[in-house]
């Protein structure tokens, strides 16, 4: 009944009332909405193990950086620097049309950089698909053209930046680099030199030749003396044995040594042969017979002989006997001369190799850096950004508010 009784009140009221709201809706600003989608590819470079590659923190941390690097100033300020970038924000907001009734309750914008610096900080959003390096971006402008420009913008200067500050992390690195390659040119110059004058001081050409040369003569003198021991100590049993003997030619001749001598050999056959000649004369002929006779004689004759070269022989085995133990002590000599001589080279050759290290480990570290130097400068020429852009900055055909019609019939 009350509604019936008010009817036309309420309607009057509710239709002015939702007019007014049209009224107000139409004449509010637009503002339009411009997105974009972009994935940030991981840097494999800092990845440790696959576990950290994919986990969720680890995602979160890279994304919520990048996140914070898009909103940084240092992105903005790339876009206030370009001049033209400034010029086209300036152009599209004096093409935009304000209506009547904005334009009496709102202040004239100056244009300039800190205007648009501060548009870009406060209309400027980023969000992340949860689970993934996909991120959203957009922003709102009273402009659809300025909404996508900005957003072009800001992605732009984004990759810019990455670029640049990884260009600048690798000059850096370059310069320090160079520093520490004419450090190392410096001390392989002076390690070079230390080793020259070393060598110069101690007159050495080539340590290491001269060293096993002296091995080798080490060992050709223990070689001679062994032997020469083992020669003495067979005269020595030779020289037992004739002592031994006595001056019995028979067990003289039973010495290896003299036995085998070829004078003593020859004879040997002729007093056998002799003797066998002996033993057929008698067989004819008496013991006084003349034949017989020299016979006999010729054997004595042989015997004399025999036992002078004995004589002569055992006098050779005493000189060389002599000989070799003169020959041993000098041998001694020249072992120990040779053992002081390559004592002195090893130390020496110790000395050498302290700066021959040196120099070495010089020419080691200059080399690594010089190939760095070279990396630094081919990934100078070869920086990417990480970013990957799936869906451009798209140009929004109808502002998402205000909504004068929804409004209305809410209302």
């Amino acid at each position: 009944l009350l509604a019936k009784k008010n009817l036309k009140n309420l309607t009057i009221s509710t239709l002015t009332v939702s007019l007014l709201v049209l009224f107000i809706s139409l004449n509010l600003e637009e503002k339009f909405r411009s997105k974009a989608t972009l994935v940030i590819s991981p840097d494999e470079s800092n990845l440790v193990n696959i576990d950290e590659a994919y986990s969720i923190e680890n995602i979160q941390n890279r994304v919520n950086n990048q996140i914070a690097i898009l909103k940084s100033e240092e992105v903005i300020e790339y876009i206030i620097k370009d001049n033209e970038n400034v010029l086209e924000f300036e152009k599209l907001y004096s093409s935009i049309k304000v209506n009547p009734i904005t334009r009496i309750f709102k202040k004239k914008k100056n244009i300039n950089n800190d205007y648009i610096k501060t548009v870009l900080k406060n209309n400027f959003t980023v969000s992340n698909l949860p689970r993934s390096d996909v991120l959203v971006l957009s922003f709102v402008s009273n402009n659809a053209k300025i909404s996508q420009l900005a957003l072009k913008n800001i992605i732009d200067s984004y990759q810019r930046y990455e670029v640049d500050t990884k260009i600048q992390i690798t000059n850096y690195a370059n310069s320090k680099i160079s520093e520490r390659l004419k450090e190392l040119a410096l001390q392989m110059q002076e390690g070079e030199k230390k080793l020259a004058a070393y060598k110069k001081e101690n007159k050495l050409v080539d340590t290491g030749n001269v060293k096993q040369l002296k091995i080798k003569e080490i060992q050709s003198i223990s070689n001679n003396i062994l032997n020469s021991k083992q020669e003495i100590q067979k005269h020595e049993n030779d020289l037992i044995s004739v002592k031994a003997a006595n001056g019995d030619i028979d067990i003289l001749l039973a010495i290896k040594d003299l036995s085998g001598r070829k004078e003593i050999i020859n004879i040997k056959n002729n007093l056998s042969a002799n003797k066998n000649n002996i033993q057929s004369l008698l067989l004819i002929y008496t013991n006084k017979h003349p034949k017989v006779t020299q016979a006999y004689e010729l054997s004595k004759s042989l015997e004399n002989q025999l036992k002078i070269i004995l004589d002569e022989a055992i006098q050779t085995k005493v000189f060389e006997l002599s000989n070799l133990k003169n020959f041993i002590n000098l041998s001694k000599e020249d072992l120990e001369n040779a053992k002081n001589e390559l004592r002195e080279i090893e130390e020496k050759e110790a000395g050498m190799l302290n700066f021959a290290r040196e120099v070495e480990s010089s020419r080691r570290l200059y080399e690594t850096f010089l190939q760095r130097l070279k990396e630094t400068n081919e990934a100078q020429n070869l920086q990417i950004s990480k970013l990957s852009i799936i869906e451009k900055p798209n140009l929004p055909n109808k502002p998402f508010s205000p909504k004068p019609y929804r409004n209305f019939m809410m209302t």
